[in-house]
């Protein structure tokens, strides 16, 4: 993608405006369901703590943590296009050149299905954490294959809860990304954005968008309220996690 063109579409896409509608749980659940809980988490957090962001990517979240001590960490593999150079500290995440008790919060998002040994980074999480101190994490269960080849696992909710109990990390909540209704209506959009013959042309997808994005509106009013039906959640794309040091 064109540098230039890329950056215009990352202001865009950084309007408040235009995050207002983008980050809508009828247009996009699942993105809006994790903004919403890294928000309300970053929010709980004290000017005096500290944040460490591991696998932070293009910071995303940084400006929700400008009232502490926000640092990021990224091994700056992932998305080729993204933009790293603003990271931190570059470095494999099971060995962040970090002292140990360190920092009073951690926040890890949609970066550990791409870990390979995620028994090593719950280590890790615990090495870095102050006693007491809160990992704020989110991992996928329904979400297809990205960032290839470095995707190897997705998260039930016993595999959370285990990793964290057995590196002495205390699961304070657990909350699914909407049930079985928002995971189909997920499958159903992907399959024919998987289909259109303009999948790898940006501005194509973006004429498409636009020219769906009523029938979208739509039908994700129509899935959201199937979904209160759904109060197993067993089917869902995505598990936000608080977990606490002891």
């Amino acid at each position: 993608m064109n540098g230039n063109f890329r950056k215009e579409i990352l202001k865009i896409l950084n309007n408040q405006v235009f995050q207002s509608i983008l980050y809508s749980p009828f247009l996009d659940y699942h993105e809006w369901y994790l903004l919403k809980f890294v928000k309300n988490e970053a929010e709980k957090i004290k000017n005096t703590e500290s944040i460490l962001d591991i696998g932070a990517g293009e910071l995303r979240y940084k400006k929700y943590f400008d009232h502490c001590k926000y640092i990021s960490n990224d091994l700056c593999i992932g998305d080729k296009d993204w933009y790293f150079e603003k990271i931190d500290i570059k470095s494999t995440i099971y060995n962040i050149p970090v002292g140990n008790n360190s920092f009073d919060n951690i926040l890890c998002t949609q970066a550990l299905e791409h870990i390979e040994f995620p028994e090593e980074a719950f280590k890790e999480f615990h090495r870095i954490l102050k006693k007491g101190g809160k990992l704020i994490l989110s991992a996928p269960l329904g979400f297809g294959e990205h960032q290839i080849p470095h995707d190897y696992y997705r998260y039930t909710r016993y595999a959370l809860i285990n990793l964290g109990k057995r590196n002495h990390l205390k699961l304070i909540s657990l909350d699914p990304h909407g049930g079985i209704f928002i995971n189909l209506e997920y499958i159903l959009w992907q399959s024919f954005s998987e289909s259109t013959l303009f999948k790898k042309n940006l501005i194509f997808r973006y004429i498409i968008f636009i020219i769906l994005l009523p029938v979208k509106l739509f039908s994700g009013i129509i899935f959201c309220a199937l979904d209160l039906l759904d109060k197993n959640k067993r089917y869902t794309l995505n598990y936000n996690c608080i977990y606490k040091k002891l």
